[in-house]
């Protein structure tokens, strides 16, 4: 809804014709006045002081704002009495302008020609009220006082379109001083509470709010004030209704159960209130009447059609907004929108940025719980290599130095992927270490990591894990298996899986493992990994699986360790082509020299 225009207030308006028009443009006005009427004539402030001077030819004022009531009395017959005409702009009068009689005198079309053009009036109209002025008697009288009134208008008139364009370049210079401050803030609270300051300023309002929509959309939630009290921003919450969903303003509601006010400025509608003390849709009149507050304009805040806040404004005295001003105060809410959006947008983006930099850490100090490089025993050719499907993994592979000439391996695979992943893995590297210093029995050692994860994942996490440990003076293996892909040993081009062990670690704590010992022999190769390498899947959602894997595990046997785990990476990437990798990869190659 937009109010229909009202006069600006008398206390915004200058109190200076001069403010206006400078007295070299009254003075040129009025010496062309003499001129074309052959007339004294005078230009005076509102306490009657002359603000141009005195000359024979008796100029006229250019750009007045007021006139002077005239003392012209309807049926007086003193013809040598001057006349004066008030010089007024929105009922402030600002001077007047005061013009003798004269005698009759030719009237010389140039002159009236000049004389309009500088007050704006037609000139036939101008010429006509002159040649009136030389007939005798009563109709000269008539027509002096017609003339100096429409010379009057003439002079209100340019006063009036000069005070209005001043506050016109003041105002959107506000809008423009505005908008920069909006676009050169960062933080939100920053951004709202320049925007009620400025629009109460720019408005020259008694106070002025912003509120958002909450979370939920069930509430406009106040985020910045200017020229409220504490006591009226604790007068109770602005409810919408409960059951709105993405687009609260277009649902109605009743006054505790959705303000209509709001609901209807979040739908778009400029809402004008004229006495918030007795307006009904007004849902806390009381306290308005407190505060001092009467008239209010509401403006929603709409972001690409969607509502994000209302933008209030409220006044002492009753008030009708005019059009410029509802205008300029929802240029203000559509720009402040865009702010707000852009600070929540900017909020997220800083969010995101630290929360990468946290995870960079974090997978800093993952990849330093992997062995910075593999260990070298005699009699044994170990590689190995891990590559995350994002920054963090939930694949680990670790070995554990033990005493009597034995070495630990642990390859697992912890579900999920991601952070939680990585922190469950970083868990199960810690129990993995501290029971294998203690305790030599394989089985004993997955039991007791086992009931310990049990306690700290929830239902659907669990992890797969091998652990074996080689005994490189032996040359013999023992290994258990948690639920985990089976391991490859490679012997005279045949294949055997150690799957020996028991169920994933995190589901049971009363799961029974078992342990297995190989000998190991000359030349074999102990091939471990994790899902990563069967489950690569291409751009035909085909499997690499374990019969290529084992394929390609017989094509590089005879190549060194470190070069098997490169070649089966490379075999996967192949297969897999521009296709994005779905899983950790982590293989361990060892080649028994």
């Amino acid at each position: 809804m937009t109010p229909p225009s009202s006069p600006i207030p008398p206390s915004a308006l200058p109190l200076k014709l001069t403010e206006f028009l400078d007295v070299a443009t009254l003075q040129d006005i009025q010496d062309s006045l003499a001129m074309v009427a052959r007339v004294k004539a005078s230009i005076l402030d509102p306490a009657g002081t002359p603000l141009t001077q005195p000359t024979v030819s008796e100029r006229f004022s250019t750009r007045s704002a007021a006139i002077i009531a005239a003392r012209t009395r309807k049926g007086d017959s003193n013809l040598d009495q001057p006349f004066s005409a008030p010089i007024i702009v929105n009922d402030v009068k600002l001077g007047a302008i005061v013009m003798e009689p004269a005698k009759a005198v030719p009237i010389k079309s140039s002159q009236v020609t000049r004389l309009a053009k500088k007050l704006n009036l037609p000139p036939d109209q101008v010429r006509a009220v002159l040649e009136a002025m030389n007939e005798e008697g009563i109709g000269q009288r008539t027509a002096s006082v017609q003339f100096l009134y429409l010379l009057a208008n003439a002079l209100s008139r340019l006063c009036s379109q000069e005070m209005q364009l001043r506050q016109r370049i003041q105002e959107l210079t506000a809008l423009f001083n505005i908008s920069t401050m909006l676009t050169g803030t960062r933080g939100l609270q920053q951004i709202l509470d320049r925007i009620t300051r400025g629009v109460a300023e720019v408005a020259h309002v008694k106070a002025c709010s912003v509120r958002l929509l909450s979370d939920h959309r069930d509430e406009l939630v106040i985020k910045s004030t200017f020229g409220l009290s504490d006591r009226y921003l604790k007068k109770g919450p602005v409810t919408l209704p409960p059951h709105t969903s993405s687009d609260p303003a277009l649902r109605g509601g009743g006054e505790r159960g959705g303000s209509p006010i709001d609901l209807a400025a979040l739908a778009g509608h400029t809402v004008y209130i004229p006495d918030m003390t007795t307006d009904p849709r007004v849902t806390y009149p009381q306290q308005a009447k407190h505060e001092g507050i009467v008239s209010s304009l509401v403006v929603g805040m709409l972001f690409k059609d969607r509502p994000i806040g209302v933008l209030r404004v409220y006044t002492a005295e009753p008030h009708v907004f005019s059009e410029f001003e509802t205008k300029l105060l929802e240029s203000i809410a559509s720009q402040a929108a865009v702010a707000i959006e852009n600070a929540h947008l900017q909020e997220e983006s800083f969010e995101k940025d630290r929360l990468e930099h946290q995870v960079q850490i974090a997978a800093e100090i993952q990849r330093r719980m992997m062995p910075a490089k593999s260990p070298k025993y005699p009699g044994l050719d170990i590689a190995a290599l891990y590559v995350p499907c994002f920054e963090l993994g939930g694949d680990f592979y670790d070995f554990i130095p033990l005493g009597d000439h034995s070495l630990g391996i642990t390859v697992a695979d912890v579900v999920g992927k991601g952070l939680p992943a990585s922190l469950l893995m970083a868990s199960v590297r810690a129990a993995m270490r501290a029971q294998a210093d203690n305790i030599y029995d394989l089985d004993e050692i997955i039991s007791r990591v086992n009931r310990s994860m049990f306690l700290d994942t929830q239902a659907n996490e669990f992890i797969t894990l091998w652990y074996g440990v080689i005994d490189y003076q032996l040359k013999q293996l023992t290994y258990c298996s948690a639920g985990h892909e089976p391991p490859i040993l490679l012997r005279n081009g045949q294949i055997r899986e150690l799957a020996i062990g028991g169920m994933v670690i995190g589901v049971d704590p009363n799961q029974h493992y078992d342990k297995q010992v190989v000998q190991l022999q000359k030349d074999d190769i102990l091939f471990i990994y994790t899902d990563g390498i069967p489950d690569a899947m291409n751009y035909n959602a085909e499997k690499f699986g374990k019969q290529r894997m084992r394929e390609s595990l017989l094509k590089y046997a005879a190549e060194p360790a470190e070069q098997i785990c490169r070649q089966m990476l490379w075999e996967t990437r192949r297969f897999v082509g521009l296709n994005r990798r779905t899983d950790d990869t982590t293989i361990v190659a060892i080649k028994v020299t």
